[in-house]
């Protein structure tokens, strides 16, 4: 598409796409909750640990705990048990886990998703 037009085609102020996002939300019935995703991606939600800041890179790295950084690369996050999971999905489950707090109380009933599986035929 060029540089140029690459240039216009992201231009999309964030508080704008929000409101959109809230705007088309409220049609069709769905809450939007806005929070903070600030140190989901730091803290490990196998550890159990809550995602503060308490619990981020740096504090590891003021206490000694190894390894500081527990991202070992794009996509893959490891516990400190020694566990890989992908790291989005760790973020995913912190954001959840900040946002709802005792949603992981009863398992994972207690979150309210009812996940599907559509088989398309044609």
């Amino acid at each position: 598409m060029g540089k140029r037009n690459n240039q216009n085609f992201i231009g999309i102020p964030h508080q704008i796409m929000i409101n959109l996002i809230k705007y088309k939300a409220n049609l069709a019935g769905i809450v939007v909750i806005q929070h903070s995703e600030a140190y989901t991606s730091q803290t490990s939600f196998l550890d159990k640990e809550e995602p503060i800041r308490e619990n981020g890179d740096q504090a590891r790295k003021r206490k000694g705990l190894s390894p500081a950084k527990r991202r070992l690369k794009r996509g893959l996050y490891q516990t400190d048990t020694g566990q890989q999971i992908n790291a989005d999905v760790n973020g995913a489950l912190q954001i959840i886990k900040k946002v709802v707090p005792n949603a992981f109380a009863d398992g994972i009933a207690g979150i309210g998703l009812c996940p599907v599986k559509w088989s398309l035929r044609f």
